[in-house]
């Protein structure tokens, strides 16, 4: 596709729109498809060339409410609708926080929030209402944060082997095992570094989060050497309310470990299957079935944590009857989260180059992700399961959502206060986000630390010396 555009430098938002309704798009080559939108005082033309045949269209500015940015949106969203004869039910929201635009709009406009919301981005009813939900359901975890709180996220990127759909910077530990030792000394040391500076920044940790990668790959001997450190550091200084270690793959989890998650003050898990469908974890590369989540499952239960457990929506050859299976087997389990994400591919996954990444996302697209949410969310209001937090990635398949859902006052506050930048939040460890929170504005100042474990322990190794 070829696109031109002008008095509009906004190239990237509209690439985002096209990417909705074509995936393979190049927005540079000549396949017979050219978009042209231009800009002056009245609002948007549009024209849509495809084989020879031309749709054009207006969006006039509507003093009300629109602004430019917007405005392009809808003109090219628009014009792609009535060629392609397809809707979005996010509409132009490719952004992550949908719910947190719904509740700024709230603020500004009250009652007439819902009606803007539909009108100024095309969302549609249905999630309207999830997003209203979610602002709901993450209220107690806003009233109960405190204007000196914060988190602290803890890093662990190793996995036992790598998922095919994962984008996430992990070492394998088939190839990279002898790295968790010193990894394991240098996080003690940043998690000490980082105890002084939350005291001198007169901050209270209310969470703390330690994520990765599978931080369960850990040995019994590595983990309570990791577990001693975040109780001298940050459990027995800070009134941290809730802490949750992600065992995550059912091949890491064991009595042995959970029994020192407990010892050491561990309040939350999560055993993540992804689904429950052997064939398809065995193609997207997870090296255990369906049976050892259910054995790990079972182990967890014999401890007092609150259990969240993962699925996906959209894997490759898993198609509608196979993911209600895993629903239904999922809540025949009760958990008390049930985190329910879109297929989200990115070229560093391991499904390899760019034409891979679309054909999976294709044959995703037209294994109906959309009735599998659907399916899922009225299961989940049968079972009194509700929405808590939300999020969306822009290369989703069908452009769709991940929704974490919870029990009466089981809801992870983690995950609402990092995801809609709440309050400040403590990174330790490769790969790991500080983010600091301007109290005026509300808006995010992030820091990163490096990416890869291996130079993260060089890094440190050189500081040291």
């Amino acid at each position: 596709m070829k696109i031109l555009l002008e008095n509009i430098s906004l190239l990237y938002d509209v690439q985002c729109v096209c990417l909705l309704f074509f995936p393979r798009v190049s927005f540079s080559e000549d396949d017979g498809k050219y978009l042209t939108a231009k800009a002056d005082e009245a609002g948007i033309f549009v024209s849509f060339t495809q084989n020879g045949k031309i749709e054009t269209g207006f969006y006039p500015f509507v003093k009300e409410y629109d602004y430019f940015r917007t405005a392009v949106k809808l003109s090219v969203y628009d014009i792609l609708c009535k060629v392609t004869k397809k809707k979005s039910p996010w509409g132009i929201i490719t952004g992550i926080r949908p719910a947190t635009l719904l509740d700024k709009l709230r603020k500004e406009n009250g009652d007439d929030a819902g009606r803007i919301f539909a009108e100024r981005y095309r969302v549609s009813p249905e999630k309207i209402s999830l997003c209203e939900e979610v602002l709901e359901g993450r209220r107690r975890a806003i009233e109960e944060n405190g204007k000196d709180n914060a988190s602290i996220y803890i890093s662990i990127p190793f996995c036992p082997s790598r998922c095919k759909y994962c984008s996430f910077v992990s070492s394998s530990t088939e190839k990279e095992k002898h790295l968790l030792p010193d990894y394991i000394s240098f996080l003690c040391d940043e998690i000490r570094e980082k105890r002084d500076m939350i005291i001198a920044d007169g901050k209270i940790p209310s969470t703390l989060y330690i994520g990765g990668g599978t931080p369960s790959v850990l040995d019994g001997r590595l983990l309570k050497k990791l577990l001693i450190s975040v109780e001298e550091n940050f459990l027995s200084r800070f009134p941290i309310k809730e802490f949750t270690f992600e065992a995550g793959r059912a091949d890491t989890v064991s009595e042995e470990k959970l029994k020192i998650l407990e010892a050491y003050g561990t309040t939350r898990i999560s055993v993540n299957p992804q689904t429950l469908n052997d064939d398809v974890l065995l193609a997207i590369g997870r090296k255990h079935t369906s049976a050892d989540f259910f054995r790990a499952y079972d182990i967890a239960r014999k401890f007092s944590f609150i259990i969240n457990t993962d699925i996906i929506a959209g894997l490759p050859s898993d198609y509608p009857e196979s993911f209600y299976k895993t629903s239904e087997d999922i809540f025949s389990l009760s958990p008390d989260n049930i985190t329910v994400h879109t297929l989200y591919l990115k070229r560093s996954a391991d499904f390899g180059a760019a034409e891979e990444v679309l054909s999976v996302k294709e044959a995703a697209e037209k294994s109906g992700v959309e009735k599998m949410l659907s399916y899922l969310d009225g299961r989940r209001r049968e079972e009194k399961y509700f929405p808590y937090y939300l999020y969306k990635q822009k290369n989703t398949v069908e452009n769709m959502e991940n929704v974490g859902y919870s029990k009466y006052a089981r809801e992870c506050f983690y995950n609402i206060y990092m995801m809609d930048d709440i309050h400040d939040i403590y990174g330790i460890g490769a790969g790991a986000v500080s983010k600091r929170i301007d109290p005026e504005t509300g808006r995010a100042f992030r820091k990163s630390n490096t990416k890869f474990a291996y130079n993260y322990i060089k890094e440190r190794t050189v500081s040291e010396s």
